[in-house]
């Protein structure tokens, strides 16, 4: 047993961690894995909280498609998505191998260096193939820690998109990438039943936190939509470094 289920703590920390998770995956398209493994960390093992939060990244991404779909821009995903599957590859191999604090660092220091340095925005999307870049970086952190949101939150905050096409052309390339991690995740041996069960009966908060995003999306303009972003990079690095030590 991984913790003990009448524990109101672990409840009320995985109520805050998902329902923030799915605001963020459908209302600013920050992943949110940053978010939410720290804080269930606090009450199971990384390696398994990172096994809890697949299958509820997994509901949040279709509501997400389900909202969005229309206007996704499938060029920019053409560029991402074999750029994911090669980090995807590489994490896959890796996971559980590498020292998460020292990716959390890394990770942590390069998403606040970026909110806070808006000069960068420009150079980045100049660089040639950012989009394989950012994409292999975004399936490889995805992999490993579920922190794949900045990364691509640097490469969507460089080339300007506008809110929808941004919501959009995410919530579809996290949904692939999930679903293509569901093989190294299987493949590992490490996913127990039981925590899949805890998955399974988390699934009500995941719907209601991509329910309140999709709320708050609509209320907010593109200049509002991309201050908060930065400030969720930020957030999010400091959560990654916070959690390194």
């Amino acid at each position: 047993m991984l913790l003990d289920l009448g524990n109101p703590l672990f409840w009320l920390s995985a109520f805050i961690a998902i329902t923030l998770t799915g605001i963020s995956k459908s209302g600013f398209a920050a992943g949110g894995g940053a978010l939410a493994v720290p804080l269930l960390a606090l009450w199971m093992p990384v390696s398994q909280s990172v096994f809890l939060m697949l299958p509820i990244f997994l509901i949040m991404d279709v509501k997400t498609i389900q909202y969005y779909r229309r206007h996704a821009n499938w060029a920019i995903l053409k560029g991402l998505l074999p750029a994911a599957m090669v980090g995807i590859v590489i994490g896959g191999l890796l996971l559980n191998k590498l020292d998460d604090q020292v990716l959390r660092l890394f990770l942590g220091t390069l998403c606040i260096t970026f909110a806070l340095w808006q000069q960068l925005a420009p150079v980045l999307g100049s660089i040639p193939g950012g989009s394989y870049l950012w994409g292999s970086l975004a399936g490889f952190t995805s992999t490993v820690i579920h922190a794949g949101g900045p990364p691509l939150n640097m490469y969507m905050i460089a080339i300007n998109l506008p809110k929808l096409v941004w919501l959009a052309t995410s919530g579809i390339f996290f949904g692939v990438i999930n679903m293509t991690k569901l093989i190294p995740y299987l493949s590992s041996g490490q996913w127990q039943l039981t925590t899949f069960y805890y998955s399974l009966m988390l699934f009500p908060i995941a719907w209601f936190g991509t329910w309140v995003g999709k709320q708050i999306q609509g209320h907010i303009s593109q200049s509002q939509f991309l201050t908060y972003c930065r400030y969720l990079l930020f957030l999010s690095g400091s959560l990654l470094i916070y959690n390194a030590f």
